[in-house]
């Protein structure tokens, strides 16, 4: 089969697991096709890479009136492509002490419907 310029052809490592299949996600005229998995986390993964790739996106935030920086995660993955994007707002963001784990600091990240939270009490 010859590819066209307008479906996409990538090799991945899988990284759902310890495993670390190596992957090739291919679009096809009946959809996408993902071989070299060994589970079915990874033909789940390969599709989502090749769609829409996204993180769960980890950064260290700084608070007002201290020099400590707190670290923090979203609490769902955002878009690959949203990422510098959504570290440029974590970084101009710096939430009043004290923050404790688990607060929600910032709401909706870029739109992206995910929360930035705090992993640890500051």
């Amino acid at each position: 089969m010859t590819l066209t310029a307008e479906k996409k052809r990538e090799e991945l490592v899988c990284i759902t697991c310890p495993r670390g299949c190596l992957l090739t996600a291919q679009e096809t005229d009946g959809g996408i096709e993902i071989s070299g998995n060994f589970c079915p986390r990874g033909e789940e993964y390969g599709k989502q890479e090749l769609t829409n790739p996204v993180r769960v996106m980890t950064a260290l935030m700084r608070l007002q009136d201290t020099e400590k920086p707190v670290s923090v995660k979203t609490d769902r993955p955002v878009p690959k492509a949203k990422l510098f994007e959504c570290a440029s707002e974590i970084y101009h963001t710096h939430p009043k002490t004290p923050v404790h784990r688990g607060d929600i600091l910032i709401r909706d990240l870029c739109g992206t419907g995910s929360n930035v939270i705090a992993t640890r009490d500051s």
